[in-house]
């Protein structure tokens, strides 16, 4: 009982509340924590895409990206996405 109080008190870190609004966002299928030094560094989601899109248009649609292209019969049939952020790092203030 004790520890759930704490949970529920507990303010949630910037990244924290990135990685909160990525699933909240409901676009994407997986999502993907890199961490490093104990923190999260690097957000990944895997999004499935219209497939009636151009793809010179996919490609500007984010600086960071892999896509994939499945294509049978000469149509393209599946294209996913995987857009990758960046955490920004809490900024640490020195007390005086």
């Amino acid at each position: 009982m004790k520890e759930n109080n704490k949970l529920r008190s507990s303010e949630l870190t910037p990244s924290e509340i990135q990685v909160l609004e990525m699933i909240r966002n409901k676009r994407f299928l997986s999502i993907k924590l890199i961490i490093k030094n104990g923190e999260v560094d690097t957000i990944e989601g895997l999004e499935r895409l219209h497939t009636g899109e151009r793809i010179i248009d996919m490609l500007k649609q984010h600086d960071f990206q892999n896509l994939e292209i499945k294509q049978s019969n000469g149509k393209i049939v599946c294209v996913n996405r995987i857009y990758r952020k960046k955490v920004i790092p809490p900024v640490k203030s020195k007390s005086c």
